[in-house]
């Protein structure tokens, strides 16, 4: 789910299809995904529905896909905040694309969107994502994600 190749840290990218396709085009590398750019085309169609800004600098972009091979969750901080979406002013810095196959979807990107959320409540979560230093330290602090969406 949560990998530590699917983690980047202080990307230069500024704005959402560079983030987006980034990712996208790693969890193709990594077999996670058959088709990025179908991969892209479900995520981009589900912002139009509504923006997955969250607030508190975080976006929370997924896609469901039959392209999609293994569920996963990727994450992103970027460098500087930048605005995800044309029509608001809110900026985003912490990115949690999410992947799950079309047949899992009601109910697993859910869980995960819930998990996602459950942590980013918690302020020293949040800084600590925004302070940490390396992808290893990152990964271990979204491992309990990983354990708490296979319970």
């Amino acid at each position: 789910m949560i990998r530590n190749e699917m983690i980047f840290v202080d990307s230069d990218l500024q704005n959402k299809p560079d983030v987006i396709g980034l990712i996208s085009c790693t969890a193709k590398k990594l077999g996670l995904v058959l088709d990025e750019g179908v991969f892209i085309e479900k995520v981009f169609a589900r912002e139009v529905e509504i923006s997955t800004s969250v607030g508190c600098q975080v976006a929370i972009p997924h896609g469901k896909s039959d392209t999609v091979v293994e569920p996963f969750i990727a994450f992103m901080r970027t460098s500087n905040a930048f605005k995800w979406d044309e029509n608001s002013d809110e900026l985003v810095k912490l990115i949690f694309l999410i992947g799950v196959p079309a047949k899992d979807a009601n109910k697993l990107h859910l869980k995960y969107i819930a998990e996602i959320s459950k942590k980013l409540i918690n302020d020293d979560f949040r800084e600590n994502l925004l302070t940490l230093k390396t992808k290893e330290e990152i990964f271990n602090l979204l491992e309990s994600i990983n354990n708490n969406v296979n319970k």
